[in-house]
């Protein structure tokens, strides 16, 4: 059974719980974020947190712990976890309300360590679909536990299409980020992605990193999208996922494309010596 850290204590998962009377419950009012392991060591964990605490200040989140002290809590919550590799969701509450409505001040801290669930093989192997939504988020660049917007976009991604493994935003006829991943397409020689309007994901980031000179920073039509050489999803359990399906429109040649399977193969290298080298960063 997992152990999760909750509010100053460390609980098996089974007696893990939150009052009823928590802004996370009443008002849906709290920030997360979702990092994995590679090798048992947790990926660019100070990243993560730092994104943390940005949404929590966008929201007007009180976060009491300092970053040095969240790094603790979670390398010990994953320490007194038995998994060769896991998933970590940290979450920020909003608390106990005076009123029921407004925040009082003391936040909840949680981390929730469980065994790492990745996508099959095939996947990444075959590629694999996603459908668009004209849908935008309410505070994007901020990672809250509001999903609802989300739901209801895979719903209608679903609906559209069946296997569609992510529903994709799209405002004003520009491609924004999928509800739990962000998204790249190759054209004319160059990887491009957007760059407002959506939450900086951290394996984007690191994607990026890899990518340098070969990658543009700036708006995607739906057209271009549609018309992309290659397409694929960036996300902390996807990783580099090749999509060769949008809505009615088939990408490339229906498979995962040479510039997709060497990215691909170049994360993985990146993320084998991550975890040779054992360093929490």
């Amino acid at each position: 059974m997992s152990v999760f850290y909750i509010d100053g204590e460390y609980l098996d998962a089974g007696n893990a719980s939150l009052p009823a009377t928590d802004l996370s419950i009443l008002r849906g009012f709290g920030v997360f974020d979702y990092l994995r392991t590679y090798g048992g060591v947790p990926f660019q964990l100070m990243a993560h947190l730092r994104r943390l605490q940005r949404s929590a200040a966008l929201i007007e989140l009180a976060c009491p712990q300092d970053i040095e002290q969240l790094a603790e809590i979670v390398i010990e919550t994953l320490r007194r976890n038995p998994f060769a590799e896991a998933g970590i969701r940290i979450v920020l509450t909003g608390g106990d309300s005076p009123n029921g409505f407004m925040p009082g001040g003391d936040s909840r801290l949680l981390v929730m360590v469980t065994p790492l669930h990745t996508l099959p093989a095939s996947a990444h192997e075959r590629g694999a679909a996603v459908a668009t939504v004209e849908q935008g988020r309410t505070l994007p660049e901020a990672k809250t536990i509001n999903y609802i917007p989300g739901i209801i976009a895979q719903r209608k991604a679903e609906r559209r299409l069946p296997d569609a493994i992510d529903a994709i935003y799209t405002v004003d006829g520009k491609i924004i980020e999928g509800t739990r991943s962000n998204t790249f397409i190759y054209k004319d020689g160059r990887w491009i992605t957007p760059d407002r309007g959506l939450l900086l994901g951290i394996t984007r980031a690191e994607v990026i990193k890899l990518l340098a000179d070969e990658v543009e920073l700036r708006d995607i039509t739906l057209e271009e999208f549609y018309e992309a050489d290659e397409v694929i999803l960036t996300s902390s359990i996807k990783e580099v996922l090749p999509i060769v399906r949008v809505d009615d429109a088939t990408i490339g040649a229906g498979l995962p494309g040479e510039n997709s399977r060497r990215l691909m193969q170049r994360w993985r290298e990146m993320t084998d010596a991550y975890a040779a080298a054992g360093v929490v960063k």
